[in-house]
C-alpha cells in the first residue's frame, strides 16, 4: 500500500512538473515561462544557436525581379548587392527579419498596445496607455496615407522581405526570446512598419506641458509664473543663425482668442513622466574651417539605449545608388547616412505638436460634449486587451472632434482630449523619405526628396562632396501664435485648434552660413524675431559647447570631430561653480566639508568617470533645487508641476539673491540665495560622507553607471554597470539608459571616408558574438571604418556569411 502511494505521488509530481513548465499552471499574477519547451533540446534554446549568422545561403525567394546578394562583414554589418530598389528593399527586409526579428515585433506590439499579449499583466498599464493614447489609430491613419501613393507599392518590398525570412523558419529557428515567452512570429504589415514609427514619434514628439503650465499658473498667480518660467531663454544660440531679417510674405493660422484657455488647476490625474536626455547632436563644418577643404559631417543621436541596438547598420548598392549609414529595424530606408555625394543625418527640433483640450460633458455618462454651442456624441473605440494567463480586457476608449480622451478624472471635471499631430493622415508621401534619401545627389535632390516628411519634426543636416553645408527644421508645424499650446484649452471651440500650417519654405533654414558651420543640439529653433510662435522642450548647455568649439576650430579633421563627439565638458556646472566661487564661501565649511568643497571648487567640470566632482555638484544641484523650490514641491501633493528651468535658477541666485522662493519653508529664519547655497553643500557633503561609509563609490563612473536594458529587461540579456563619463549637459550627453545611439562622422572628400558606433552589435540574438560587442569601443571613443565599397569581392574578403537570394518564377 505505502509503495502505491508512493508510486502514485512521484507520477502525480511528474505530471505537475511537467504541466508547469511547458506554461500550463500559473502560480503568479504574470504567467511564468514554459521552460519545459524552453529547454526542450530538439526545439528550445539549444537550438537557438548562432548558426544562421555563420552559413552561406542560396534561397528561392517570390516576390523579386532578379538576384540579390547580402554579403555580412566581420562586424555583421549587411551590404547589400541589388539591381534595383525594390530588390533592394526586399533585401533589407529580410536582413533586418533574419537579425532583429524580436525586437521589430516587440516594438510594434508595444506601440499598439499589446505588450500583455506576450508579458502578462506585468504591462497592462502600459497597454492601457498606449491605447488611450491613441498610438494604433495614428498608425492606421499612417499606413491609410501612404497606401495613396504610386511609390508605396515599391516600398512594400520591403514588407515582403520580413515575411519571406519569416516563412522560412521552422519553430526550432525562432529567435530566443520567442521561445522564451512561448510565441511565434506573425505576418509583418504596412500597419506594423508604421506602429514602429509612431513609437520613435512618441519618444521624440508625446509630451507637453499644458497640465503643468495651466497648474503653475493658476497656483501661483501670473506675476511668479512669468518670473519663474519665462518663455524665452535669455541666452539662445538658435539652430538657425539670423544673417538676414525673416521677411515671409504671408503668415498663415490665427491669434488664439483670450478665451480659448482653460482657467482652472487639473487636479489628480495621470500624467506620464518624460526623462531628460532624449536629443541629439549634429554639425557639419564647411571646407573653409578643415585641413582638407571639404566639409566634415557630424550626427550622434541621443536616444534610451537597448538590446538588441536601436539602429541596424547596412550599406545597398545598386545601378541607381549606392548608400550606407543606419536604418530603425521596421522601416526601410537609411535614415541617418551618406552616399557617394551626400550625408544626412537628423536631430530632435522638439516643437509642441501635441495639445490638451478641456472637455466640457453634457451628460453623466460622459458621452456627449458641447461643441460650437451643440451637443456633440463620442466616438467609442473598443480596444481589446489580451493578457497572457488572464483575462482579455475590455477598455472603451472615447475620440472626440480633438483625438482620444486621455485624461481622465474621477468626477468627470479634468478630463482631457489630446489633439496629436501624429495621429493626422499623412497627405505627403512620408513612407519614402528616407528610401528617396538615398538616391540624393546634392541639396536640392535632398530638399526635394524630404518634402515629405512629417513628424516627428527633425533638424535636417546635410552635407555635400560639392561644399554644401545646410540645415532646415524639417517637418509639418502648426501656425501658432501667442501662448497658443502653452497652456489647457477650452474644447468647446473649434476656433480653439490650430488654423494653419507653416509652409515648409517658411520652416527655419540655412545653406552655407556665413560662420562656416551648421549645428543643432536640440536647442530653440529660431531666434526671437521669427513670427510664428512655437513652444517645446529646448537645451541650453550642449549647444554652447557644440557652437564655442566649432566657432574657434580651424584646420578641422576627422580625429578633432570625434574627440569633440567624447567632451564631457558641462556648461551648466561651470556656470554655477563660477558664481559660487565668486561668493567666497570656504571659510563657511570646516573638517571633511571643507575637503569636499575643494574638490568641487577644484574641478574642471568634466563628467569623468574617475572624478568625485562631477558626484558632488549632481548631489548638490539636486539639494539646491530642492530646497529652492520647497513652495513648488508641496504643490505635487494635489497636481502635477515641475521646477523652474536650472538657468533660470542660477540667474535669480547671481540677480536677485533675495527672492522671496531662497527663503525656507521649514524654518523661522528668513533664507537668501547665500543661505540656500551653504545649506545644499552641507546636505550634499553628508550624502557624500554616508556614501563612503556604506561602501559606495564616490566617482562618476560607479555613482551613476550607465545601464543599456534588453527590451524585456531580461537581465542575463542586458549589459549593466557601464562605467562610462559624460552627462545629459556635455556633448556626450550619457545618463542611466540613454546616450549617443550612432556616433556618425564623415568626410566628404573625392573618395568619401567615414567612421562610425553604436553601443551594441548587429545581431539581436543574446548568443551571438555580434550581440554587444560594440559596447567596448563606444565606451572607449573607439570608431569603424565604414567601408561603401561597390567592390563585392572586396567586401568578401571580410565576409562572415553571405546571403544570395533568386527570384523564383
Amino acid at each position: 500500500m505505502t509503495q502505491k502511494i508512493l508510486y502514485f505521488s512521484s507520477f502525480l509530481f511528474t505530471v505537475i512538473l511537467v504541466l508547469f513548465l511547458n506554461g500550463n499552471i500559473q502560480l503568479l499574477q504574470n504567467p511564468i515561462p514554459p521552460f519545459g519547451k524552453f529547454l526542450n533540446p530538439f526545439g528550445g534554446i539549444w537550438t537557438s544557436n548562432t548558426k544562421n549568422e555563420k552559413v552561406d545561403l542560396t534561397l528561392d525567394m517570390y516576390g523579386l525581379k532578379e538576384k540579390v546578394e547580402i554579403v555580412y562583414d566581420d562586424r555583421r554589418v549587411a551590404h547589400i548587392f541589388a539591381s534595383n530598389i525594390e530588390d533592394a528593399l526586399f533585401a533589407q527586409g529580410y536582413a533586418e527579419a533574419q537579425n532583429r526579428l524580436f525586437q521589430m515585433e516587440f516594438l510594434a506590439l508595444a506601440a499598439a498596445g499589446e505588450l500583455s499579449s506576450v508579458m502578462g499583466a506585468r504591462t497592462l498599464e502600459i497597454d492601457k496607455e498606449k491605447r488611450r493614447r491613441g498610438m494604433k489609430f495614428a498608425a492606421e491613419n499612417a499606413t491609410k496615407g501612404w497606401e495613396q501613393f504610386k511609390d508605396f507599392n515599391a516600398a512594400y518590398r520591403y514588407v515582403d522581405g520580413v515575411n519571406a525570412y519569416i516563412k522560412s523558419l521552422k519553430p526550432s529557428d525562432y529567435p530566443i526570446e520567442f521561445k522564451l515567452f512561448d510565441i511565434k512570429p506573425q505576418e509583418w504589415s504596412a500597419l506594423k512598419c508604421a506602429l514602429v514609427f509612431k513609437q520613435m514619434s512618441l519618444t521624440l514628439a508625446g509630451r507637453n506641458s499644458d497640465i503643468k503650465n495651466t497648474n503653475l499658473l493658476q497656483a501661483l498667480g501670473t506675476d511668479d509664473f512669468k518670473m519663474l518660467y519665462p518663455e524665452k531663454q535669455s541666452v539662445e544660440n538658435p539652430i538657425i543663425p539670423l544673417e538676414k531679417p525673416y521677411s515671409l510674405d504671408t503668415l498663415y493660422g490665427q491669434k488664439q482668442d483670450s478665451g480659448a484657455f482653460y482657467n482652472k488647476k487639473i487636479l489628480n490625474v495621470y500624467y506620464e513622466k518624460k526623462e531628460k536626455g532624449i536629443g541629439s547632436n549634429s554639425w557639419a563644418v564647411g571646407g573653409s574651417k578643415t585641413s582638407s577643404g571639404r566639409p566634415i559631417f557630424c550626427n550622434d543621436p541621443h536616444l534610451s539605449l537597448g538590446l538588441p541596438s536601436i539602429w541596424f547598420e547596412l550599406h545597398i548598392h545598386t545601378p541607381e545608388f549606392n548608400a550606407y549609414g543606419v536604418s530603425f529595424p521596421g522601416m526601410p530606408g537609411i535614415m541617418i547616412g551618406f552616399n557617394d555625394y551626400i550625408a544626412w543625418g537628423e536631430t530632435n527640433v522638439g516643437h509642441d505638436v501635441e495639445d490638451l483640450f478641456h472637455i466640457q460633458w453634457t451628460n453623466k455618462e460622459r458621452t456627449k460634449y458641447m461643441l460650437d454651442g451643440k451637443e456633440t456624441e463620442v466616438d467609442f473605440r473598443i480596444e481589446e486587451i489580451k493578457v497572457k494567463g488572464g483575462k482579455t480586457l475590455i477598455d472603451t476608449v472615447k475620440y472626440t472632434y480633438w483625438g482620444p480622451v486621455y485624461h481622465t478624472s474621477e468626477d468627470g471635471q479634468h478630463d482631457l482630449a489630446m489633439r496629436w499631430l501624429c495621429h493626422d493622415v499623412p497627405h505627403v508621401d512620408e513612407y519614402n523619405v528616407f528610401i528617396n534619401a538615398m538616391k540624393c545627389k546634392n541639396y536640392n535632390d535632398y530638399l526635394q526628396a524630404t518634402e515629405g516628411y512629417i513628424a516627428p519634426a527633425q533638424n535636417f543636416g546635410f552635407a555635400s562632396v560639392q561644399g554644401d553645408i545646410a540645415l532646415r527644421v524639417n517637418g509639418r508645424l502648426p501656425a501658432k501664435y501667442d501662448q497658443d499650446g502653452r497652456f489647457v484649452e477650452n474644447g468647446n471651440n473649434t476656433k480653439n485648434n490650430w488654423q494653419g500650417w507653416i509652409p515648409r519654405k517658411q520652416n527655419p533654414q540655412i545653406i552655407n552660413p556665413k560662420r562656416g558651420f551648421i549645428s543643432s543640439a536640440n536647442q530653440v529653433s529660431a531666434d526671437k524675431s521669427y513670427p510664428y510662435y512655437y513652444t517645446g522642450r529646448f537645451e541650453r548647455y550642449r549647444n554652447r559647447s557644440v557652437n564655442d568649439k566649432l566657432t574657434a576650430m580651424t584646420s578641422v579633421n576627422v580625429d578633432d570631430m570625434k574627440k569633440m563627439q567624447q567632451d564631457a565638458f558641462s556648461h551648466k556646472a561651470a556656470d554655477y561653480l563660477n558664481h559660487i566661487r565668486s561668493l567666497n564661501l570656504g571659510s563657511d565649511f570646516n573638517g571633511d566639508e571643507k575637503k569636499w568643497f575643494d574638490i568641487i571648487t577644484n574641478w574642471d567640470n568634466h563628467y569623468s568617470v574617475a572624478q568625485e566632482g562631477p558626484v558632488m555638484f549632481d548631489l548638490f544641484y539636486k539639494k539646491l533645487a530642492d530646497n529652492t523650490w520647497d513652495e513648488i514641491e508641496a504643490l505635487r501633493t494635489e497636481m502635477n508641476v515641475e521646477y523652474p528651468d536650472d538657468w533660470r535658477l542660477l540667474e535669480l541666485i547671481i540677480n536677485d539673491p533675495k527672492n522671496k522662493y531662497f527663503d525656507y519653508t521649514g524654518t523661522k529664519n528668513i533664507e537668501n540665495a547665500r543661505d540656500i547655497i551653504i545649506k545644499s553643500f552641507k546636505e550634499s557633503f553628508a550624502d557624500m560622507e554616508k556614501r563612503k561609509k556604506e561602501g559606495k563609490g564616490t566617482n562618476w563612473g560607479s555613482y551613476k553607471p550607465l545601464h543599456i536594458y534588453h527590451l524585456t529587461r531580461v537581465p542575463a540579456f542586458s549589459s549593466m554597470d557601464i562605467s562610462a563619463p559624460g552627462c545629459p549637459d556635455a556633448i556626450n550627453a550619457t545618463g542611466n539608459s540613454f546616450g549617443p545611439s550612432w556616433r556618425m562622422v564623415v568626410s566628404m572628400e573625392d573618395q568619401i571616408k567615414a567612421y562610425g558606433v553604436y553601443p551594441g552589435g548587429q545581431s539581436g540574438n543574446p548568443t551571438s558574438k555580434y550581440y554587444k560587442n560594440m559596447i567596448e569601443s563606444w565606451v572607449k571613443g573607439e570608431y569603424y571604418v565604414l567601408n561603401k565599397s561597390t567592390d563585392k569581392e572586396a567586401i568578401r574578403t571580410k565576409s562572415t556569411q553571405s546571403i544570395t537570394l533568386n527570384p523564383k518564377k
